[in-house]
């Protein structure tokens, strides 16, 4: 191929005497293998002028380096299809920089060979860490220290692998048993892990995970009205609102003072409590409604709960009134405690009376009617 590539060098520069520049000859046989390998598949009369249009190319590019005399091309195709063909290897394949890098210098070398730069350039090292910094880490910060969490960095110091904090549930079960409310406790709970861990893993949005404890508290204040509006058939109502939310926040801090929450020994168990005033508890009822959260599955499906079951709401007392309702009775469906397995309840034996006043009253006619002795049905 390099005899080829010479001839194909000599026919464009007529004029060129002398032997050709081994940097031209190399320059064409690497573009040559190069157009096979980025243009492999051309036409056959395309085919027929690839090498020629190759040394076309490397003298042009070689043009001003080599000085070399005035190109005249007489390809051996047509001259549309040779122009056609000779754009498109000048596009596929990249002219070579010549102009050096810019930004490193060059490279200087002492007597025998060694780089001087890396003589003098210093070894990156790192200082050996004391004994207090080695252990800083492991170390929990002690209770009202720097390290005790608040409202606006307990998301980022909530217990690692909990997605609900530890003291969550202990409260929800401590308030729905001071109330006699332990039916609804799950119900609760699911909505907490709806809104502050949907899909069992932690929310990013910040309000949330700053107001946890309100949350909580607009959660049931949410579900005790709307079991009292199922069960009384009244659209569901906020009021009497400051009452329930006064009780409603007497039961969050007795819970803070009251409930033992177990963890591991160093952990502070109540990691991102923060105390619930009036206006965060209005802050939280009233974003239960704006993001929709009462949409949600663990809200609606109260009303499937309820169904056709009989819901028996102690009435409070007329001083009373402003107080929260009293505890709902619930008879569980996965219990045997229905209505169905209530074999002494007074109705049943309303029941059972009178079907045995009527059984006693046909056994006394069938015996009478085949003239047996009678039998004195009392």
């Amino acid at each position: 191929m390099s005899r080829q590539i010479e001839q194909a060098l000599f026919s464009l520069m007529p004029t060129y005497g002398s032997d050709l520049p081994p940097s031209l000859v190399e320059l064409a046989e690497s573009l040559v293998s190069q157009s096979r390998f980025k243009a492999s598949t051309l036409k056959a009369e395309e085919e027929v002028g690839r090498l020629y249009a190759c040394a076309n190319l490397a003298c042009n590019r070689l043009k001003v380096t080599l000085d070399l005399p005035p190109i005249q091309a007489r390809p051996p195709i047509p001259p549309r299809i040779y122009n056609r063909l000779y754009t498109h290897l000048d596009n596929i394949i990249p002219a070579p920089s010549s102009t050096p890098r810019r930004g490193r210098p060059p490279r200087t070398t002492n007597s025998k060979g060694a780089d001087l730069a890396s003589e003098t350039r210093p070894i990156p090292s790192r200082a050996t860490p004391t004994k207090e910094q080695s252990l800083a880490r492991f170390r929990t910060p002690t209770k009202g220290g720097a390290g005790t969490p608040s409202k606006s960095t307990g998301a980022a110091n909530s217990l690692t692998g909990v997605a609900l904090p530890v003291w969550v549930k202990p409260v929800i079960k401590f308030i729905c048993s001071e109330t006699g409310q332990l039916a609804i406790a799950p119900t609760i709970v699911a909505a907490m892990d709806a809104i502050i861990a949907p899909g069992g893993r932690r929310t990013k949005d910040e309000w949330v995970n700053q107001n946890i404890a309100p949350i909580l508290s607009a959660i049931y204040f949410y579900v005790t009205i709307k079991l009292v509006a199922l069960s009384t058939g009244q659209p569901m109502t906020k009021e009497p609102f400051s009452a329930q939310r006064r009780e409603i926040l007497k039961l969050l801090g007795r819970a803070r003072e009251e409930t033992t929450v177990n963890v591991s020994s160093g952990q502070d168990p109540w990691t991102e409590w923060e105390e619930t005033k009036p206006r965060d508890f209005n802050s939280a009822v009233n974003q239960m409604e704006e993001q929709g959260w009462l949409d949600s599955d663990w809200f609606k499906g109260l009303d499937e709960l309820v169904g056709a079951k009989r819901w028996d709401v102690v009435a409070a007392p007329a001083e009373d009134e402003d107080d929260m309702a009293k505890p709902i009775q619930i008879r569980r469906a996965d219990t045997m405690f229905q209505e169905k397995y209530d074999y002494l309840s007074e109705e049943r034996k309303a029941d059972y009376n009178v079907w045995r006043h009527k059984m006693l009253q046909r056994i006394t006619d069938n015996r009478t009617n085949s003239g047996a002795m009678e039998i004195d049905a009392q």
